[in-house]
């Protein structure tokens, strides 16, 4: 994307290197073109308005947009410090819990933790404490990503939020995460309402 202009009613695009049979693929015969930025989940068609011979295109600011929801699962924020607890590089580790759905949870590093976890790793004892209850699970690390200096008030110098997803999970377990999740859900929902 090169430019937006609103005064215009126009977003104008350059194409990469090699890629005119690319755009082929994405205009329709009636010269819409249809595009999805999956960082934040949104997706629109639009007409074209220009292609100019130096591989620029214009394009209608849509008058419609489609948003999705990336993730399958509410997440909440517990309003109580729930716990996990997982080996990794031959070291114990326990941290809290930042947020926590029905499918895994994510925690968040500061930079002083010195800790490294690729995405894909797998962990086969990864202990979570909600409240009373210990919960053995399996889980896999799906993302990892920086956060800006200041975001949270604990973390001046800024960190890390790591996502785990959970591999296995027992019934037991699971219908406990559901319980806990929504009662979690239904608090926050009152407590906002209250302020």
């Amino acid at each position: 994307i090169k430019a937006y202009r609103k005064d215009y009613n126009e977003i104008e695009f350059e194409l990469g290197t090699n890629q005119e049979e690319k755009l082929a693929k994405v205009i329709s015969g009636d010269r819409v073109l249809n595009i999805y930025a999956p960082e934040i989940s949104v997706s629109f068609s639009s007409e074209i308005k220009t292609v100019t011979a130096d591989k620029k295109i214009k394009i209608y600011l849509p008058v419609e947009y489609s948003f999705y929801d990336r993730r399958k699962q509410e997440r909440v924020e517990p309003t109580k410090t729930c716990y996990v607890s997982f080996q990794h590089n031959k070291q114990m580790l326990r941290k809290s819990i930042f947020d926590i759905s029905l499918g895994g949870i994510a925690i968040i590093l500061s930079k002083s933790d010195k800790i490294l976890i690729t995405k894909g790793k797998q962990f086969d004892i990864f202990t979570l404490d909600i409240g009373l209850r210990k919960m053995k699970v399996k889980a896999e690390c799906t993302n990892s990503f920086n956060i800006d200096p200041y975001k949270f008030d604990n973390l001046p110098y800024g960190g890390f939020k790591v996502a785990f997803r959970f591999i296995d999970i027992s019934k037991e377990d699971k219908a406990f995460l559901s319980e806990f999740v929504a009662h979690q859900k239904l608090t926050q929902q009152v407590t906002k309402k209250a302020n």
